[in-house]
């Protein structure tokens, strides 16, 4: 089990843990690139907390409880993915979207394996169908 509190940094998002709840917030990290580079993961991590609210509801994806316009994402705090995941695993979490597949972008919620990091603005792979249209 995780500690109750704690917090984890991605490249344009940080996620504070804490009890039950995960927070994610867009990181004013600059990566070497002073006031351009905060900019740039400002931007970026709004566009993918509201990425995530949209999509929220979809199976597969850890929901997002409350969202106050990207700069923070409320979610129920899941269990992390263990580090054997295969393809097959995947493929049977029920959503097959462009994510990147690395077990740090799953967890555990409730027995269910979910995407816990699944912005679709983010991957350089083609739009996948929302909706019933496509997602640019």
């Amino acid at each position: 089990m995780e500690p109750r509190f704690a917090v984890r940094r991605g490249v344009t998002r940080t996620v504070l843990l804490a009890g039950r709840w995960a927070f994610k917030f867009p990181s004013l990290r600059s990566h070497g690139k002073r006031l351009r580079g905060v900019m740039w993961s400002l931007a970026r991590g709004l566009s993918a907390n509201l990425s995530e609210a949209e999509w929220s509801g979809q199976e597969g994806l850890c929901p997002v409880l409350w969202s106050a316009a990207g700069l923070v994402n409320v979610y129920p705090r899941c269990e992390p993915a263990s580090e054997d995941l295969t393809d097959d695993v995947y493929a049977a979490i029920g959503f097959n979207g462009p994510m990147d597949k690395k077990p740090a972008n799953l967890g555990w919620l409730n027995g269910t394996l979910v995407w816990v990091d699944y912005d679709m603005n983010w991957n350089d792979r083609p739009p996948c169908m929302h909706r019933g249209g496509d997602r640019a």
